[in-house]
């Protein structure tokens, strides 16, 4: 059914921010808080930078907030008696009208609101904007009971997003754990510095599905510097290039250009014989098997791993582990730009099973992160349906 509907500035009293002079902002709670915008008043600022002693407009608890600069129709609730800028209008509905049933119209015609924002400097809406804005008004009873469903329903979307971002994080947590159960296995002093190693096929759950042993093999340890030399030679012809920017943190991917670039500064060669490993800022954990010849920013080490011992893979494999980024976190100099001592670094002992168990990690390894790729992509996509489905439900609900 339709409902007959009203002017905003009729049913509903509209307070608009204005930041008070700043001599009387303080840092010691003394005052009000005071908010300027969504940047303040959003989930990840839930406390003020600042109070005001001298509050010029005040929103009380409960008070609906919407942000009436970029981003324009933001909404949040006021947690708390509050002085708020202009960023912000506080609106508190008059009798007629039920303020959680405000609320979700707002939150239904978020992105009108937007539309109606103006300005060249910084997109914004006037207090007449709001104040024309019609909203549906079936009778306070029938308010009361819209909002009731559409609590029912938003929450059953609620608890599927907190399900999906519960999913996001142990996706996205499988490949460390399982980085974890490679090299966190205790090392036996029988025969010398033996590491032993029980690898466990994981479902994308996180559960074990079955126990596949390696054996009770014994891996051998060595220096990082025995089995592995740095050759930063320098470049001289035109080849892709490679900078920090071009591989992601944490995963290897190169997201940079293969096309021939120019050496315009002094650079390092490279092959697909080598491993780059990122020195800047060891915590980003940058590095790169490259499977094309090139050469990159000094701040790459090209690695060449001495084959009888190690593949380029497993090298790559034990620089990504946590453990592994942390202790070279340790060797660095500087606070600013802190850069990997490499030959503290050299020192480490890196754990070393047989060519083919290495290869055969490695490949279970990479069939891990295929998946954990596949997943996160599919909870992508789940998130915009999420956002169709809730203004669908509120749509219907206003009709």
């Amino acid at each position: 059914m339709s409902y007959p509907t009203k002017k905003l500035g009729e049913v509903c009293e509209i307070n608009m921010g204005q930041s008070p002079a700043s001599s009387t902002y303080n840092n010691n709670q003394n005052g009000l808080p005071f908010y300027q915008g969504k940047k303040d008043y959003g989930e990840k600022y839930p406390t003020p930078r600042v109070w005001c002693s001298n509050p010029i407009k005040v929103v009380k608890t409960g008070d609906i907030l919407i942000s009436v600069r970029a981003p324009v129709g933001a909404l949040n609730i006021a947690k708390e008696k509050s002085c708020i800028g202009r960023g912000l209008a506080g609106l508190r509905a008059k009798k007629e009208l039920d303020q959680a049933f405000l609320f979700r119209y707002l939150q239904l015609m978020e992105k009108d609101i937007a539309d109606l924002g103006t300005g060249s400097t910084f997109t914004a809406i006037s207090k007449k904007h709001l104040e024309n804005l019609k909203i549906p008004l079936p009778p306070i009873a029938e308010q009361k009971k819209i909002v009731a469903r559409l609590e029912g329903l938003l929450g059953k979307i609620k608890e599927a997003k907190h399900l999906r971002a519960k999913a996001e994080e142990t996706a996205q947590n499988l490949l460390p754990a399982e980085l974890h159960r490679i090299f966190s296995q205790p090392i036996r002093q029988a025969q010398g510095k033996q590491h032993s190693n029980i690898l466990e096929n994981v479902r994308m759950s996180g559960k074990p599905a079955s126990v596949k042993n390696y054996g009770e093999a014994r891996w051998e340890e060595k220096e990082l510097g025995e089995v592995m030399i740095v050759e930063a030679k320098k470049n001289t012809k035109p080849l892709p290039y490679v900078g920090m920017e071009d591989i992601e943190s944490g995963t290897g991917k190169f997201i940079g250009s293969k096309e021939k670039r120019a050496v315009r500064s002094t650079t390092s060669h490279f092959t697909i014989d080598h491993v780059l490993y990122g020195k800047l800022r060891p915590y980003l954990n940058k590095f790169l098997v490259p499977n094309f010849e090139g050469h990159c920013t000094t701040e790459f080490l090209p690695l060449r791993p001495d084959t009888r011992f190690l593949t380029r893979e497993w090298l790559a494999v034990w620089l990504r582990h946590d453990k592994t980024v942390d202790n070279i976190m340790a060797t660095t100099t500087g606070s600013r730009m802190p850069r990997a001592n490499m030959n503290l670094v050299k020192k480490f002992k890196i754990p070393l099973p047989p060519i083919a168990e290495q290869k055969k990690i490695v490949a279970r390894m990479d069939s891990l992160s295929e998946k954990i790729k596949k997943l996160q992509e599919y909870q992508k996509s789940t998130a915009s349906d999420f956002v169709s489905l809730e203004q669908s439900i509120l749509s219907k609900s206003f009709q």
